[in-house]
Formats: C-alpha cells, sequence, structure tokens
C-alpha cells in the first residue's frame, strides 16, 4: 500500500543517561569501541536493542570467525583475541589464554552464540561500560555539524542520552543514517550481497559424511529432483565444537533490503523455507545425516551488506589489489574479496598475495558532515567490493577498536574526532596492543 496517514509526534523526552562516549549496537565493532574507548578513561554507555550483546556471532548464529591472518596470526589484536580468550574461559576444564593473541586454527575460530554473549558482556563490564539493552535507536538531534544526543524507544516509552563524542555500531549505519550523514547502498545497479540464515544441525555422524563434493553433488541432483529451491550454488558447512553437530551457512535470499522492515520479514521466511528444505534433503540424500535434528537458528537473518557511511577518506578495491598501507592505518586486512552474487547463483573470490593484507586509513571512520561521529561497524567508508573484505568480525573488531580509542583521544583533548592526527592515533592504538 502506498497510502499515508498524518501523524505528529511532539512530547518532552526525558535523558536518562549522559557519557563522555554513547556507542550504538554491541555488536563486533561496537562492544570494541565501547571496551576501548573506556579502558582509555572515557566514561561510555554502550546501547543495544536486544538483550544481549554479540551482535551477529550471538544473535546470528555466525561461525567461525573468518580467518584474516598473516603468518598464521590474526592481523586483528587485541580485543579479537581477548574475546575468544573470554569464550574459552567457559569452556569446561582449564584453558589457557592464548600467547600473544593467537588464534592459529579453525576450532579456536569456532563461535558458540551463548559464550560469545556472555564473554562481549563480561568484557564489557571488567572495562566500566554501562550497558543499555532493550533500547532501540528512534532518532538523533544534532546542533549543526554535531550529534546532542540519541533518542531511544523501550518498553517505558522514549528516553534520550547525551554524549559528547557517538559511535555507530549498528552495522547497518542507523545512526549515521538518522544523523543525516550521506551514505551508498550495494552495487553499481543498487543491488546487497544477499542474505543468508545461519542454523545448526545435530545428530549428525561425521565418521559417515561423505567428502565436501559428493555433498555437492548430491545438493545438485536434490535440485534437480526438486527437493530444494536455494540459489546458492553449493553446501556451505562447518565443523562445531559439539561433535555431532554441524553448523550450515547456506541459505541464500536475493533482492531483499536489509533496510526495509516487510522486505527483511519476507527474507526471513524464505530462509526458514530454505532451512526446512535443507533438512529434508540432508536427511534423505547425505549419509550420515538420517538421524540430524534442528540443534539452534539464528534469531536474525544474516545481513552481509546495506548502508556504507561516506566518511572523509574513501578506499576502494583498488587498495586490495596493491595491498596499500596508509600512516595512518587503523586496521590491517587480509580476508578475501568475497561477493555473494546480488541476484542469483555463484560467489566471486579474489585473494591477496600469502600473507600480506592491506590497510584502512583513518578517515574512513569518521562520518562525513558530523564531527562528533565515529563508524565503528562494518558500514565504514568503502566500495561494494572492498566492503566484502573487510565486512568479517574480525576486522569489525579492530574497527570499532579504533573507533573507540579516537573518541577517547577526543573527549581528553577536548576536541572533535575530525580534528585528531590519524598517525597519533595509530601511535596509541600501537600501544594498545593493535597489529600495527
Amino acid at each position: 500500500m502506498s497510502e499515508s496517514i498524518p501523524y505528529e509526534l511532539k512530547r518532552e523526552v526525558p535523558v536518562t543517561a549522559e557519557a563522555d562516549v554513547v556507542v550504538c549496537g554491541a555488536g563486533p565493532g561496537g562492544f570494541a569501541a565501547a571496551v576501548t574507548a573506556a579502558r582509555n578513561g572515557a566514561d561510555v554507555v554502550l546501547i543495544e536493542r536486544y538483550g544481549f550483546a554479540g551482535g551477529m556471532a550471538s544473535v546470528g548464529e555466525v561461525t567461525p570467525f573468518m580467518c584474516s591472518h598473516s603468518h598464521g596470526l590474526p592481523l586483528d589484536r587485541p580485543l579479537y583475541g581477548e574475546w575468544i580468550d573470554a569464550m574459552r574461559r567457559y569452556l569446561p576444564g582449564k584453558v589457557a589464554p592464548h600467547a600473544e593473541n593467537r588464534v592459529e586454527n579453525s576450532s579456536e575460530r569456532m563461535i558458540s552464540k551463548n559464550l560469545a554473549m556472555l564473554a562481549v558482556e563480561d568484557l564489557c563490564l571488567a572495562a566500566g561500560v554501562r550497558m543499555m539493552y532493550h533500547h532501540t535507536l528512534f532518532d538523533v538531534r544534532r546542533t549543526e555539524e554535531r550529534l546532542t544526543e540519541v533518542i531511544l524507544s523501550g518498553k517505558d516509552g522514549l528516553s534520550a542520552v547525551r554524549g559528547k563524542v557517538f559511535v555507530d555500531g549498528t552495522g547497518d549505519g542507523d545512526l549515521a543514517a538518522l544523523a543525516g550523514v550521506p551514505f551508498e547502498y550495494g552495487d553499481e545497479e543498487g543491488n546487497c550481497q544477499p542474505m543468508t540464515l545461519c542454523f545448526k544441525l545435530s545428530g549428525v555422524d561425521r565418521s559417515r559424511m561423505p567428502s565436501r563434493a559428493e555433498v555437492n553433488a548430491l545438493y545438485d541432483r536434490a535440485k534437480a529432483d526438486g527437493k530444494i529451491r536455494c540459489l546458492r550454488e553449493n553446501v556451505l558447512m562447518f565443523e562445531d565444537l559439539e561433535p555431532d553437530v554441524m553448523h550450515f551457512n547456506t541459505t541464500r535470499v536475493v533482492l531483499k533490503s536489509a533496510l526495509n522492515a516487510r522486505e527483511l520479514s519476507e527474507a526471513e521466511i524464505d530462509a526458514r523455507r530454505q532451512l526446512r528444505e535443507y533438512l529434508a534433503f540432508l536427511r534423505e540424500y547425505v549419509p550420515g545425516f538420517e538421524r540430524a535434528a534442528v540443534h539452534s537458528i539464528a534469531h536474525h537473518i544474516g545481513v552481509r551488506e546495506s548502508r556504507r557511511i561516506r566518511g572523509r577518506r574513501y578506499l576502494t578495491v583498488t587498495a586490495f589489489d596493491r595491498a596499500e598501507k596508509f600512516p595512518d592505518a587503523i586496521a590491517r586486512v587480509s580476508y578475501d574479496v568475497d561477493i555473494h552474487n546480488p541476484k542469483g547463483s555463484g560467489t566471486m573470490i579474489r585473494r591477496l598475495p600469502p600473507d600480506d593484507w592491506y590497510e584502512i586509513p583513518y578517515g574512513c571512520i569518521v562520518a562525513e558532515g558530523c564531527d562528533n561521529l565515529l563508524i565503528g561497524s562494518r558500514c565504514i567508508s568503502v566500495d561494494h567490493a572492498l566492503h566484502s573484505s573487510m565486512r568479517v568480525m574480525p576486522p569489525v573488531c579492530s574497527i570499532g577498536q579504533a573507533a573507540g580509542m579516537a573518541a577517547a583521544m577526543a573527549v581528553t583533548a577536548g576536541t572533535m574526532p575530525t580534528k585528531l592526527d590519524g598517525v597519533a592515533g595509530r601511535e596509541k592504538l600501537r600501544a594498545f596492543g593493535a597489529y600495527l
């Protein structure tokens, strides 16, 4: 329907919190921004729409962490490694922390959504971050070139949180968009990478599972038989921490916008239809899955791409191809260019030379036209192709970490993030433990 109705909201909104740094979104970037800012002397409020933290690692059932390494070591330090260590402390028995942030094998990069949630909260509370769950970003107030408050919606109505510096950790760039910052969306045709609902199956006998090539051949046969309707070209699955559990990152929903509530609803329904068909296919066609059962399902469909917020710098995929380095770099990335076809089947992969990386300069996380807003999530100022590389959770931890450091530096200096020296920021991050 295209009909609209007149509606105007005018009311006094109570200010329920004030802080030096206000972070919206407690995913990998948002939590890293909050912890870093708090450890560097800032009073921090972290706002999250769900009743728990962790972002797609928790609500999206995403596992494992993708590999952004060089010479066997992660490029993302220290908070990415600290997050994994905080998860490992919940495993049975005594588990030693990783020396020098080593996250070297796939089992160490496995994620339990429940442990991811608990670990983020542990890190935030230990740093003194004030956490506000069950608050959804509703609007903002700004004066000239600065944000003054975020307006939140909760069970008790609308409220406001006031801050000096703000960090957008929402993933979709919701805070920046409400603040009027320009953004890009999708590829040259305006289409974003497809969404995927992750799920896990238990009761799997891994000892009887065929090879990946055989599973994919059976998948092709099931599609030809009309048993499964999914646009993905193969079955993407990973072993889990539990010996009889397999993780699936393999549904594919195209041409739906994560910024449109109706389309997002339709995407969730279609993805769960695919899940049901995958379960039936695996039980019928694939040895080892005869007794497979639904173990867990993501509570929110995985969104690879939506807005990309324009910053004071803009990076294209040329930076990947040239493995570019910058004097004011805030993160290093070695993960592939990994573009899932926005309109159908196929995935385009491009790789860097072994053990090399490209860097992201500070200006890519400084919002254009809003002096006290930093971007601490996947929606930074890069093009569609480069976004497909830096969007995965380990680099996003580093991006959030950098946003938190810049926010704390700005508060300490009594200035705006736009006035900071990015090279000085890099040195602060190095002292913090970042691999720069």
